[in-house]
């Protein structure tokens, strides 16, 4: 065994963890114990504890993919909605035709910067809860 493949393991490892959302402790626990059981049997962390993805999953089985998606549909709609709404409440606004469905400019123009800012508190709500974990 050489330090190399031990310092790449535990690096896979911490990084498959993180990319779970594991708790730091959690984190932290998992790879000390592999650290140690590493140091005191002189084994290959890979023969001894097998692909370093599939070794996080059975420490911490939830996903991030379902979060990464619900925000990516939300990000699309709350700024696609909301660019669309401003952007033809302000062209039309010099007209004073309706936008669609007899929805006014100045009310597009106020509900798309409502979108917009709805939009930028998700993504700031989501990165805050993130970096908190």
């Amino acid at each position: 065994m050489t330090m190399d493949r031990t310092t790449a393991y535990l690096d896979e490892l911490h990084t498959a963890l993180e990319l779970r959302e594991t708790r730091d402790s959690l984190t932290d626990d998992v790879v000390r114990q592999v650290e140690s059981h590493i140091a005191e049997t002189g084994e290959d962390p890979y023969e001894a504890f097998g692909d370093p993805v599939q070794y996080a999953q059975g420490h911490s089985p939830r996903s991030a993919t379902a979060p990464f998606w619900a925000l990516l549909a939300a990000s699309v709609l709350l700024a696609c909605g909301g660019g669309w709404l401003l952007l033809h409440g302000v062209i039309n606004v010099a007209d004073s035709r309706e936008i669609f469905w007899g929805i006014g400019p100045i009310f597009g123009v106020t509900a798309g910067a409502a979108l917009l800012f709805l939009w930028v508190a998700f993504l700031v709500t989501a990165g805050v809860a993130r970096k908190k974990r």
